[in-house]
């Protein structure tokens, strides 16, 4: 049943046809619950991209120059815009290392510790009959990881404890941190990530040596053991900044805007223009936008193919009529989740585009009868 060796073991387990067919009817469940959570994500996310949209066309056109080193108090609640350099009032520090700079902004203390990792691969095989086999193998390889693996949980805990992790990774960030007279809020200095590693490092921890750009703790680090540890850092100096925030006293916050409450903070390292920085904040709301597409489209797709699932079970006792029939349902799947897709973002488009959402809706009712003369045609050569 197991082929042990020192540093993996394959697990084989057989599933009989009647547990299988029992295992699809729980995934047409999940499948029909799938499918409204998908209709929903795509929907929602439609709405969140108009809102950004006309939320970011907003704020570009009433967005106030100013100059960081005056403040106005006529411009409170307003958008703002404005460049300069951005120092940390007390430094970021790790305290356990005792790391700072003058002025620094951000610090990131990255902690990693030489551990067993266990790494599964599974392969599965259908047989006549039915059933199918399932061979599981894990692997175990010694590597630097930032996050403890907890070897308790292994297959074979046996040969592969790992120890405590005693440090852990950190951020940590100056306060206040300032742009002339202003003081920056949390959400825009939490956006500063430009972070550099720090080469350069002096006076490491007690019990810890200096190893090219770490502070490494272990007998020897060119033949590191379990439980060796190794800390670098990166960090956010000082510098140029440009940014489009509200103006609140002698803050920087969060612009709301008050048509439709989007939310506006935006900094970038540099000279950068108020134009530049908004189109950069067009383009990463795109790009989330069409994540969220891809996203609810696969869970359309996987939702429909698990709802029909059972009909492939049906067939399983001969494998290759499976395999048939699970790529012709997973195609049927593919051809109402493309549709559905494109029906659900049309209907979010048309109450505020009613052009953009009428073509989308164009599109659906195109592919909808291009899939549908496909499958017609494909019958009708099959019969032939």
């Amino acid at each position: 049943m197991a082929d042990l060796n020192t540093d993996s073991v394959t697990q084989t387990t057989t599933t009989s046809w009647l547990s299988r067919i029992g295992s699809s009817l729980v995934g047409v469940l999940i499948g029909i619950i799938l499918l409204p959570i998908a209709i929903v994500l795509l929907s929602w996310n439609e709405g969140r991209a108009v809102t950004a949209a006309a939320g970011l066309k907003r704020g570009l056109s009433s967005i106030i120059e100013i100059n960081a080193e005056s403040l106005n108090p006529q411009n409170n609640g307003k958008l703002v815009y404005l460049a300069g350099t951005v120092t940390g009032v007390t430094p970021a520090k790790d305290n356990w290392s005792g790391l700072s700079a003058a002025g620094l902004l951000r610090l990131q203390r990255k902690v990693e510790m030489y551990q067993w990792l266990e790494r599964e691969s599974e392969t599965k095989v259908n047989n006549v009959g039915g059933s199918q086999t399932t061979q599981k193998t894990y692997t175990y390889v010694l590597d630097w990881s930032e996050t403890l693996h907890n070897s308790a949980q292994f297959k074979i805990p046996a040969g592969h404890q790992n120890p405590p992790m005693p440090l852990r990774s950190q951020a940590f960030e100056a306060s206040p941190v300032k742009i002339g007279v202003f003081t920056l809020d949390k959400n825009l200095l939490q956006d500063l990530n430009n972070f550099e590693a720090i080469q350069a490092l002096k006076n490491p921890p007690a019990g810890y040596v200096i190893q090219g750009n770490s502070f490494y703790k272990g007998a020897n680090p060119d033949q590191p053991a379990v439980g060796d540890m190794r800390v670098t850092y990166s960090a956010i100096q000082a510098q140029t900044y440009s940014m489009a925030a509200q103006q609140t006293n002698g803050a920087l916050t969060t612009y709301h805007d008050a048509k439709n409450d989007y939310k506006i903070a935006l900094i970038e390292p540099g000279v950068v223009s108020a134009q530049k920085l908004f189109a950069d904040q067009a383009s990463s709301e795109k790009l989330m936008t069409w994540a969220c597409r891809i996203a609810g489209f696969l869970l359309l797709l996987f939702g429909l193919s698990l709802i029909m699932g059972p009909l492939s079970m049906l067939v399983a006792f001969l494998p290759f009529l499976q395999s048939l029939v699970g790529a012709g349902t997973f195609f049927v799947a593919l051809g109402l989740a493309i549709p559905i897709t494109l029906v659900t973002i049309a209907i979010a488009w048309i109450a505020s585009r009613p052009l953009i959402g009428g073509g989308i809706l164009l599109v659906a009712i195109a592919a909808t009868w291009l899939i549908r003369s496909l499958a017609v045609k494909k019958k009708v050569t099959a019969a032939a």
